[in-house]
This record gives C-alpha cells, sequence and structure tokens, in this order.
C-alpha cells in the first residue's frame, strides 16, 4: 500500500494552488470579525453566507500585513465615510496562501469600496423601505415641539467635545434664557453604540412627563464611525419615540437613518443649541407680534366707541330734549296733584299722631311713676344691708386687732422671751451655729450680742 506524510500532502496542496491561483484573485465576502495588533497587522474572518440566510456556506481566515494596511485603511474610510467592520461586506483581492503548518488563508493585497458603499446603501435602502412598510419611518417627525423646549435630555458620550460645546453655547446665550440639561451618557462609537443608546432612550421613557426634546451628540467622532447610526434598531426606537428627537452628530456629507427618522437633523452639536435658541426667539418674536398687534386691536377698539359714544352721546341730549319739551306741562300737573296730595295726607295724619303723642307721655309718666317708687324701696334696703356688713367687719377688725396684740412679738418679749438671730437670721435651731459665731439676742428692751463657746444637742 503506498502513502505519503501529511507535510508531503500538505505541500502537494501548497504547490497545487500556487500553480492555479497564480496571481491574486478578487473576493466578495463578509466580514465575521476583525482585530488589529500591536504591530500594525489587521486580521479578519471571512465568511459567505446566502442572501437572507444566517449560516455560512464558506469561512476563511485573511490578513493584511501592516505596511498594506497603512494605506488601504485611510484609502478605504475616505471614501466609504466607514470603518472596516464586522457585518460589512466587502471586495478585496486576495493572494491564496497555504502553509503546511497553519493551513489555508487569504493574505488581503486590495480593497474596492466602491463595492462596500453600493452594499451599504442597498442596507439602508431596505432598512428605510422596512420602516416604511411599518408605518414608523417619520413618526417622531409628526410629534408638535414644546413651544419653549427647556427641559432637555441629552445623549452623548461625557467626553464628547460636542457635548461641552453645546452646553456652553445654551447656558451662556445672549438673551438669559434658561435651560435645564440632564445628561445620559451613551457610548458613541463602536459595536455597542446602537445597545447604548437604545438603553439611555429607555431611561428617559422613564422620565417621559420631564423632558421637552430629547437632543443626540455626538461631535468630534470621525467620519468613519457613523456606522452604527444606520442601525435597524436605533432607527425604530428613535422614529417611534414619544419626545420630539433632534440629531446633532456632527456630520455634514452623509444622512444616517437616524438623521432620516429623527424629528430634525442638524450638522453639528452648536447647531442644535442654536436651534432651540432661535425656538425661543421665535416665540419671543411672535409674544411681541401678539402684543402690537393687540395694542392696536385696543386703540381701534377704542376710538370707534369713542366715535360711537360721542355719536350715543348727540342722540341721547337730542331725545331727551324732546321728551323734556313734550312732557313739560304734564310734569307741572302732576307737580302740582302731588303737592295737594301730600298737604291733604299730612293734614290727616297730623291728628293720628297728636293721639299716639299723647298716649305715649302718658305712658312714659306712668312708667316713670312705678320706676321711682322701686328705686325707693331699692334705696332702703341698699341702707340696711350696707349697714349689717359694716357692723360685722367692725367687729371682725376688733378681734383682728386683739389677735395682732397677742402675738406682737414685743408683747412676746416683754413677757421674759427673746430671739436670737445669726447674721441678721433667726436661730431655730442649734445645729445652725457652731462655736465661734457671734450671735445677737433681741429681750424686752434692747439687744445682747455674745460669742458662742460650745454647741450641745439635745
Amino acid at each position: 500500500m503506498d502513502f505519503i506524510s501529511l507535510f508531503d500532502l500538505n505541500n502537494q496542496v501548497k504547490r497545487t494552488l500556487k500553480e492555479r491561483f497564480a496571481e491574486p484573485v478578487w473576493v466578495t465576502a463578509e466580514i465575521a470579525s476583525i482585530q488589529e495588533n500591536r504591530s500594525g497587522h489587521c486580521y479578519l474572518e471571512l465568511i459567505d453566507k446566502p442572501e437572507g440566510e444566517d449560516n455560512p456556506v464558506a469561512v476563511a481566515k485573511g490578513t493584511i500585513w501592516a505596511f498594506t494596511y497603512r494605506m488601504l485603511k485611510p484609502y478605504f474610510e475616505t471614501t466609504t465615510g466607514r470603518s472596516l467592520e464586522r457585518g460589512m461586506k466587502v471586495l478585496v483581492q486576495v493572494e491564496v496562501i497555504f502553509h503546511e503548518l497553519y493551513g489555508f488563508s487569504l493574505n488581503i493585497k486590495d480593497i474596492n469600496p466602491t463595492f462596500t458603499i453600493g452594499d451599504l446603501e442597498r442596507k439602508k435602502r431596505e432598512i428605510i423601505e422596512q420602516l416604511e412598510r411599518e408605518g414608523i419611518i417619520d413618526m417622531n417627525q409628526r410629534l408638535e415641539l414644546s413651544l419653549l423646549p427647556k427641559n432637555i435630555a441629552v445623549i452623548s458620550s461625557p467626553t464628547a467635545a460636542g457635548l461641552g460645546d453645546f452646553i456652553n453655547q445654551l447656558e451662556r446665550n445672549s438673551y438669559g434664557y434658561k435651560f435645564h440639561i440632564k445628561l445620559f451618557p451613551a457610548v458613541m462609537q463602536g459595536e455597542k453604540t446602537t445597545e447604548s443608546v437604545i438603553a439611555a432612550l429607555d431611561r428617559i421613557y422613564e422620565y417621559e412627563y420631564l423632558f421637552d426634546v430629547v437632543v443626540i451628540i455626538r461631535g468630534g467622532g470621525a467620519q468613519s464611525d457613523l456606522g452604527c447610526f444606520d442601525s435597524y434598531d436605533m432607527a425604530a426606537n428613535v422614529a417611534q419615540f414619544p419626545i420630539p428627537v433632534i440629531a446633532g452628530i456632527g456630520h455634514e456629507r452623509d444622512e444616517t437613518i437616524v438623521d432620516r427618522v429623527a424629528f430634525m437633523r442638524v450638522k453639528t452639536p452648536t447647531a442644535a443649541a442654536a436651534f432651540l435658541i432661535e425656538t425661543f426667539q421665535d416665540f419671543d418674536a411672535h409674544v411681541e407680534e401678539l402684543r402690537g398687534d393687540f395694542v392696536s386691536g385696543v386703540k381701534d377698539l377704542l376710538l370707534r366707541e369713542n366715535n360711537r359714544q360721542k355719536l350715543l352721546a348727540v342722540n341721547l341730549k337730542r331725545l331727551t330734549q324732546g321728551w323734556l319739551g313734550g312732557n313739560a306741562n304734564r310734569l307741572h300737573l302732576l307737580s302740582h296733584r302731588l303737592e295737594h296730595s301730600v298737604q291733604l295726607y299730612v293734614y290727616n295724619r297730623k291728628g293720628y299722631f297728636n293721639t299716639v303723642y299723647t298716649r305715649i307721655v302718658n305712658r312714659l309718666n306712668l312708667l316713670r311713676e312705678r320706676q321711682g317708687n322701686q328705686l325707693s324701696d331699692f334705696s332702703v334696703r341698699v341702707k340696711q344691708k350696707c349697714k349689717s356688713r359694716f357692723e360685722k367687719e367692725r367687729h371682725f377688725i376688733e378681734l383682728a386687732e386683739m389677735q395682732m396684740k397677742y402675738v406682737d412679738p414685743k408683747n412676746v418679749l416683754e413677757r421674759g422671751y427673746s430671739i436670737t438671730r445669726l447674721n441678721g437670721r433667726a436661730v431655730r435651731s442649734v445645729t445652725e451655729v457652731k462655736a465661734g459665731d457671734v450671735v445677737e439676742t433681741v429681750v424686752g428692751d434692747g439687744k445682747l450680742k455674745s460669742r458662742v463657746d460650745s454647741v450641745e444637742i439635745g
């Protein structure tokens, strides 16, 4: 039985491939993964998937050596506005390599950016058509922006230069408008951008009632990092967001799908700030215009009313004069009748009033007589009560005087008692003095001072 070694087999495969693919070939593939190392080399995994399917039918490793990558990378990014990234379709010129030890690989010599541009545009068109079929592509654009959008939710990287420009322009506007800005941090480039921006939108949605507008800021990034803003997921979330979204991604040449579905697209973060300030200016101008219209309208109204009042005054004067002239005689007759009626009424009522007056005078005299008798009786009773009260009080005072004399300290002292004081205070217990203290003894006819030799208790 004939056989060969594995090395010989691989060597024959290598020679066969080298003969078959003596010249580089152009190959279409999708980038499944991409990695740059410190040496500047770029390593890729290329796959081929049938349209509409997820499972690849072919896989190969690709390498772009550093000296080639240094030329291909800026050329590709400048032409397409995108970086080489996972999921991107490319047309590359490859040299087929087979190594006995490392196996099959492709050495990438060149890349055609036009093919990638076409594929990217095709994907963008497909996403836009899908958004149109779902009826959500212009949902955010149909929202109404608040007349004074002062509460602003900002989605941006905290370190983005455009964020600082945006905040400075709003806070230092020359008109003194006040804005309330809340930052919702997010990754704004790379594979995690879509997931991070959607997460920020979800956090804003929790406080939807607090904000008037959402501004997405990515100022200062490279044009080649815009691919994430062509994501269907990000675009669908922005399109269906219930608050107007302003896209200030910071580029001028290309329109991303997020730009397409947002309420408004501006070229730079500072342009977004300028738009919000202009909104306040427009409102001020509208208010000023309304004020002018109001003042003008009031002036016109007052002028018309003044003319109308003058006309009414003239008509009223004319009518009044006519009415007074026609009714002068009638008023004179009525005046005489009224005077006669009043005199007759007064005469008839005079006798009645006299009778009433006499009754009132008699009644008052009777009441006065009764009250006089009552007052006399009351006076007698008061005098008797006072006399009895005075007798009782005088007896009480006499008793009190006798008691005061009895307890008067002078009388007590005259009966042989005395009062001993220490420092002006009466001594009530031997415990209040000590040997050597000078005490004062008060007797009936004077005072004695003495020094205490000793104190005995008991």
